[in-house]
């Protein structure tokens, strides 16, 4: 029985553990060319976004290691995550116009906003998009990143009933 038990709680332990360490990020958009954009809910909050480069970069975290696809209209650019889950890609001559982008990363939400390339101005402007009130109250509810603090507070709890549970075992054979 005391052998059954250290088996189940070392598996159990093992499997939370590698559970941690999984790098899950969402799909999100954290540079155009020069310009930091990492928190400005590009394509999720934003639907809009005016540069000023017709040849650029775009930067950008995902799941690790998991394919992105960045649709310009009718072109589709591919990227690969690196183990940090860190992509890019380099877009090369786009017109100054309007443009449709999607980004998108197997089972995560895609990225969708206008892109306007602008001769007029060197500045970078992001525009929000418009909300709807409603007599509901609605709430943005972030999800905690993987590894985060709760999940050590969770695997230091775990591991103290693990421990709790084999000196009891001991003790009472």
């Amino acid at each position: 029985m005391k052998k059954v038990l250290s088996f189940l709680s070392f598996l159990l332990f093992g499997l939370l553990f590698a559970a941690n360490g999984q790098a899950a990020q969402a799909l999100e958009l954290t540079k155009i060319g020069t310009a930091d954009v990492t928190g400005d809910g590009i394509g999720s909050t934003v639907s809009a976004y005016t540069y000023f480069s017709r040849s650029f970069s775009l930067y950008g975290t995902s799941t690790a290691s998991s394919s992105v696809s960045v649709k310009i209209d009718d072109v589709t650019y591919s990227a690969t995550a690196n183990q940090t889950g860190e992509w890019s890609t380099y877009l090369a001559n786009l017109t100054y116009d309007n443009h449709v982008v999607t980004i998108s990363s197997p089972s995560q939400t895609s990225l969708n906003f206008t892109l306007t390339i602008s001769s007029a101005s060197s500045t970078v402007t992001p525009t929000a998009t418009p909300t709807t009130t409603t007599a509901f109250s609605t709430s943005s509810a972030t999800l905690p990143t993987a590894g985060g603090l709760e999940n050590t507070f969770l695997s230091a709890a775990f591991a103290l009933f693990l421990l709790g549970l084999g000196v009891a075992v001991k003790y009472r054979d």
